[in-house]
């Protein structure tokens, strides 16, 4: 589904750049998005929700800064912060 592919894409994206702005190396990283297709009220096929993983390729405590980007990366996702407006969305890192 593109939609995924584009959320997903996205938020590895802002992820990656916020991390590499305080110099920090979290690769490999991974993302994986589900989403759950199903009729909305109007009985018309849609995403009703989506979830994203983000997996970091080095643990958490080896990264600087971790904390504060983990609490502002999703704000400069422009993919996700759209479909969030009409889909539920869950991210976890």
């Amino acid at each position: 589904m593109k939609v995924s592919a584009a959320v997903g894409n996205c938020l590895s994206n802002s992820l990656l750049f916020a991390l590499r702005k305080f110099k920090q190396a979290p690769e490999p990283m991974r993302c994986e998005v589900t989403s759950q297709v199903g009729r909305n009220p109007e009985g018309r096929m849609r995403v009703l929700r989506m979830k994203a993983v983000l997996t970091l390729g080095v643990a958490g405590d080896r990264l600087e800064h971790l904390d504060r980007v983990l609490a502002q990366f999703e704000e400069f996702c422009t993919v996700t912060q759209s479909a969030r407006a009409r889909i539920e969305m869950t991210v976890e890192v």
